[in-house]
Parts: structure tokens; sequence; C-alpha cells
């Protein structure tokens, strides 16, 4: 009995380690915060589904929203999608005339995948990136816009 108890012991062991051996990640955005024009948030949920965007352009806010994403805390795993999530997108739209974009797809509360595109990832996080939405310069309006819009995950 207790060498069952004691290999049963260790083999929990192994799993959890094997588990904490995914190594964090961080983005690294391709570009700097001065060269963002503003930001496209968009934020959809629910069926039938509704799609909202707000349009940040205060500097203090730009820089707000480069610095959380450079120093989220990102792992290189993903979770299952629901229909029906909460998606919180953003298209950073930069000097140059070209974008970056991210997407928020939450998977429950403080936990969703993170990718991008134009950056070439699909990551974990357990930051509440959705709150952004709601939390970020409420005198912003949100205007009702056409899925079509959104940015896209191929």
């Amino acid at each position: 009995m207790k060498k069952a108890i004691a290999l049963f012991s260790l083999t929990v062991l192994v799993l959890c380690l094997a588990g904490c051996n995914r190594k964090p990640v961080k983005i690294d955005f391709p570009f700097d915060v001065e060269d963002v024009e503003n930001i496209e948030m968009y934020h959809s949920a629910g069926v039938p589904v509704i799609v909202e965007k707000k349009v940040v352009t205060a500097e203090s806010d730009i820089s707000a929203l480069y610095e959380m994403f450079e120093g989220l805390s990102l792992i290189d795993k993903e979770i299952e999608e629901t229909a029906g999530a909460d998606v919180t997108s953003f298209r950073f739209n930069l000097s140059d005339g070209t974008s970056y974009e991210l997407i928020y797809v939450s998977g429950g509360v403080k936990r969703g995948n993170l990718k991008s595109e134009t950056g070439g990832f699909v990551y974990f996080t357990s930051a509440d990136i959705g709150a952004y939405w709601y939390d970020l310069n409420r005198a912003l309006k949100a205007a009702p816009v056409n899925e079509s819009e959104l940015p896209s995950f191929t």
C-alpha cells in the first residue's frame, strides 16, 4: 500500500513539474509606441453577436495599452474556445499605414487566448484583457459596427 501511495505521489509530482515547464513569453511589438496613430478597440459578445467599436486617440491611453500588452505574462498554449465567448480585439494603426492586430477570446474569468495573425502567435493569458474595453477612458463612446470590420485570425 505504501509503495502504491509513493508511486502515485511521484507521478503527481512529475506531472506538476512537466506542466510548470512552460516558459512565459512576452509580446515584442515590431514597432514603437510613438508609431501608433490610434487603436481601434472592438468588443463582441453574446448570441446574436453584438459588435461595438471605440477608437483610442489619447497618447496616454495608447501608451497604457502598449505597455500593458508588452508586460503581459503569456504562456505558449491554447485553451478551447467556446461559441458565444466575449471577444475583445485591438487594431494598432501605425503611422506608416500598416496595422497590427491582437484578438483576446475570453475562456472564463481572467483566462483566455491572445492571438495575432500579424504577430503569428496564439498564447494563453490569465490577464483580464476584456476589462480594458470597460475601464479604458470611459468617456469613449462605443459605436455599433459590422462584424466584417473585426480583426480576424484564420
